[in-house]
């Protein structure tokens, strides 16, 4: 039962590479026909588009999947993984809360230095778009995580939930910057196996070139409330956005830890890459 369970797993990861595959194929086709047939956009055009496809608040629908390939953990010797599947889905305005906002799906498959492999946690947040202004949008939303890892390396055994809050900034001309705050508290199993209470802050600065091209930071930075202990990992990532039935976004995004407080237990990633890909689909 367990190898089957372990030749299923291994099956979604190769279709997920397959599908990465089949998406920077179709990405140097359209390339390719666009240098041939058509004039390059504007530069104003294309950064913009590349800065609405970047927008965490953007209302798309969105497929993203993301391999996380982890090389140096901390304590700990072997090769790691997270393949992170995540579906975003906006709505205009809601039935109890008449606001735009989107849902999002979040599902892992992870791997543990040890070569553990399974499922991970499954997260679900919403954002509701409170505002918007001529320097960009905020909004406030939830977060819920729930035990489906199927190991206790791979995610946690409680379930969590806690507030989201996010802030863009829009209008700097060819660079973006927009914050992202998720609060997670154990609600279940706390005589078991003990509270928790901590929170993922994302800071996002990214410059856009004319052509599609973008670069810069989006580092998940976490704080433990209940010991002060933080993990502070920094990043770099490079990627293109282009345009043809739908919105396209690539990226490479290489990561170090750049501080952790000793004992720290929810980041032991030391060193790893990113790779994504991800399809939009404007409402």
């Amino acid at each position: 039962m367990k190898s089957k369970k372990n030749e299923c797993i291994r099956s979604c990861r190769r279709f997920s590479l397959l599908l990465f595959i089949i998406g920077m194929i179709d990405y140097g086709a359209y390339a390719q026909e666009t240098k041939e047939t058509e004039e390059p956009p504007s530069g104003a055009t294309s950064v913009k588009l590349s800065q609405e496809v970047m927008n965490p608040t953007t209302l798309a629908w969105q497929l993203q999947l993301e391999e996380y390939a982890i090389f140096k953990s901390e304590n700990q010797d072997g090769f790691a993984q997270n393949f992170r599947i995540r579906g975003i889905l906006p709505l205009k305005e809601g039935l109890l809360i008449k606001v735009p906002q989107l849902i999002r799906v979040i599902a892992f498959v992870n791997t543990a230095p040890d070569g553990t492999t399974g499922l991970g946690d499954v997260v679900l947040n919403q954002f509701f778009i409170l505002g918007k202004k001529n320097w960009g949008q905020f909004g406030a939303g939830w977060n819920i995580q729930i035990p489906t890892a199927s190991d206790h390396q791979l995610g946690s055994p409680q379930w969590s939930l806690g507030p989201a809050f996010t802030v863009t900034f829009t209008n700097l001309g060819k660079w973006q910057m927009y914050w992202i705050l998720e609060n997670f508290f154990t609600v279940s199993e706390n005589g078991k196996y003990g509270s928790s209470a901590y929170a993922v802050l994302q800071p996002n600065v990214f410059y856009t070139w004319p052509n599609g091209v973008y670069a810069g930071i989006e580092p998940e930075w976490q704080i433990d409330y209940k010991t002060g202990k933080v993990a502070l990992p920094m990043d770099f990532r490079v990627g293109y956005i282009w345009s043809g039935k739908l919105k396209y976004n690539a990226y490479i995004e290489p990561e170090v830890m750049a501080y952790r407080s000793d004992g720290y237990p929810r980041n032991s990633s030391n060193f790893g890459v990113r790779l994504g890909f991800r399809w939009y689909l404007p409402m």
